[in-house]
């Protein structure tokens, strides 16, 4: 199982650079970036995150989508390696069982967010939305089974979370500028 997830992850990193290489986009001024930061929560983590990406330098509305949607891919990634760790060095049976949720969600995260990249790249935008909101649910369910069934803590990668529903915001404003109004 561990090999296909890295084996769909470099193909996703590939399938992105491929797009971004190949493309002939428009490039993205610093102004785009700009905008689409300010219609996000938190300004400064939009700026960082897309602001330093060389790959928004060379892009348009729908590649700083994609870019985001890869960003959130490496950030599920991160944590679904570093989850199995916390769970060796956790000695409470609750937290253990709450990580175990929290693995599974962020499992079913990880394909939806690739699943909202491909859409993205093949300007299926419904569907694109339709993944992010299923994916921003199961990080929600992990955030918020730290604060049921049991004693209410917090979870150990609640940062993550964070990031993925920031990175997640990001993806959806771009994309909400891709679809017709009607």
């Amino acid at each position: 199982m561990g090999n296909l997830k890295s084996l769909c992850s470099v193909a996703t990193i590939l399938v992105a650079i491929a797009y971004f290489c190949f493309s002939g986009v428009v490039v993205a001024d610093i102004a785009l970036i700009k905008s689409i930061c300010k219609q996000s929560q938190d300004y400064d983590f939009c700026m960082t995150s897309l602001g330093t990406d060389p790959r928004s330098e060379t892009t348009d509305v729908r590649g700083l989508a994609m870019v985001s949607a890869s960003l959130a891919v490496i950030q599920i990634q991160d944590t679904l390696g570093r989850i199995p760790d916390i769970i060796k060095q956790t000695t409470d049976p609750v937290a253990v069982r709450r990580l175990g949720v929290c693995e599974n969600d962020y499992d079913g995260l990880l394909g939806n967010f690739q699943n909202a990249f491909r859409a993205t790249s093949n300007n299926a935008f419904q569907d694109t939305v339709k993944f992010v909101r299923d994916g921003a649910k199961q990080v929600a369910d992990c955030h918020d089974i730290f604060r049921k069934d049991g004693p209410i803590a917090t979870s150990p990668i609640e940062g993550d979370d964070v990031k993925v529903f920031k990175l997640a915001e990001l993806v959806l404003i771009a994309i909400y500028r891709l679809i017709p109004k009607i």
